[in-house]
């Protein structure tokens, strides 16, 4: 087609039409529940690993049963017997000072391990039947407190008070 100033004139053909489709279903869902579970097992695993020790910095104490006798009032010496449970291993040392991980106290005060005598049989652990015969310098009276300390972590592993 041709107008009389010798421009070209080209028909246009209009473009269809496009209609944009909503689609609610997409891949959406399916990842948000894939991270969903990744973040719980991922949270689970670290949990059961610092429950279990496995991440390090975790000390946890041995559970003894002990039993402290003679704690009354006017008493010189008390026994403390290990009765059964965990064995507190490197309790003692084979040298003068004596406590290592296991600490008698008596009034928050260390005893000294020169007041201690140990009956078992002579290693480093306190186990199962073994005993520790302590003596302290003034006799007891009602109020005093005999505590064994588990000294890597500090718990309290038995504590007596003389009535």
């Amino acid at each position: 087609m041709e107008r009389g100033d010798n421009t070209v004139v080209c028909a246009q053909t209009p473009l269809p039409k496009t209609r944009l489709v909503k689609n609610e279903e997409a891949v959406s869902p399916v990842i948000g529940t894939i991270l969903m579970v990744a973040i719980t097992v991922v949270i689970a695993a670290v949990v059961a690993s610092f429950a279990y020790g496995i991440i390090g910095g975790v000390t946890k104490a041995p559970s003894p049963a002990l039993v402290v006798d003679d704690a009354r009032v006017g008493n010189y010496n008390v026994t403390v017997t290990h009765h059964g449970g965990d064995t507190i291993v490197d309790a003692f040392t084979t040298d003068a000072a004596g406590w290592r991980n296991l600490k008698v106290k008596y009034n928050g005060v260390d005893i000294p391990w020169a007041n201690v005598t140990a009956g078992g049989n002579g290693d480093k652990n306190f186990a199962s039947g073994e005993q520790l015969k302590i003596s302290v310098t003034t006799p007891l009276v009602s109020g005093d407190a005999i505590t064994v300390v588990y000294l890597p972590t500090g718990n309290i592993m038995q504590r007596v008070k003389v009535v």
